[in-house]
Order: structure tokens, then C-alpha cells, then sequence
């Protein structure tokens, strides 16, 4: 199971790339917010661009378009860690890039995902 650590910011990491027929299933997540400086509200975060498309009613068309949907949200309490497996992030997975982001910058906020690309 690949897995990628990183440490707390407001921009979205890709922890996995977008790719075409395939989706990224979280298995694992731990947040080591031991050292952080506040509480830190993390978030998985699936990106993908839509397909063009034609409204078969109207005629009308859809250009392609960057979205971005939150699978998955928790906050951690500064000086506290915390560790989620597959039992609990069942059903979180990305159909596009699996990003993670929090809700400041910490260094010293870690977060490991580990994920199964299927």
C-alpha cells in the first residue's frame, strides 16, 4: 500500500495523481498533531477535471471544469494525535487526484495517508 507523509497547509497536496479509469481508496490516516500550534481540521479532498459534455435535451454545452469534493473531514486538537484505519475511512475514496489539506500551515502538524489505488 503506497503511503505519503506531509505536513499541515491550507493548499490541497496530492498525495495521488489523478488517473482515467481507476480511483484511489483511503486505507489509512494518521495525524501527529503532538507539537502543532492549534487544533487542525484536516481534509481529504478528491480533484478531478469533468469531461466536456453536450445536454441531449437542450443542445446546450458544458465545457470541461476543475471540481473538487470533500470526502472525508476530522479535527484534531492541538497536542493530540490520531490514527484511522480501513474500518473507518471505509468509503472514502477519490475518483480523481487524492489531495489532503488542513485548515492552517503547521510544520509541525505530520499526516500519513497510506491509500490503494484500484
Amino acid at each position: 500500500m503506497p503511503s505519503l507523509a506531509i505536513t499541515a497547509t491550507i493548499a490541497a497536496q496530492t498525495i495521488a495523481t489523478e488517473r482515467k479509469d481507476a480511483r484511489h481508496k483511503v486505507r489509512s490516516i494518521t495525524i501527529d498533531n503532538n507539537g502543532g500550534a492549534a487544533d487542525q481540521e484536516i481534509e481529504v479532498v478528491d480533484s478531478f477535471t469533468t469531461d466536456a459534455s453536450v445536454d441531449g435535451t437542450t443542445g446546450a454545452t458544458e465545457a470541461a471544469a476543475a471540481k473538487t469534493v470533500t470526502r472525508w473531514r476530522d479535527t484534531v486538537p492541538a497536542g493530540f494525535s490520531a490514527t484511522y484505519n480501513k474500518e473507518d475511512l471505509e468509503g472514502v475514496e477519490c475518483l480523481g487526484a487524492l489531495t489532503v489539506k488542513g485548515d492552517s500551515d503547521d510544520t509541525d502538524c505530520h499526516i500519513s495517508v497510506g491509500y490503494e489505488t484500484v
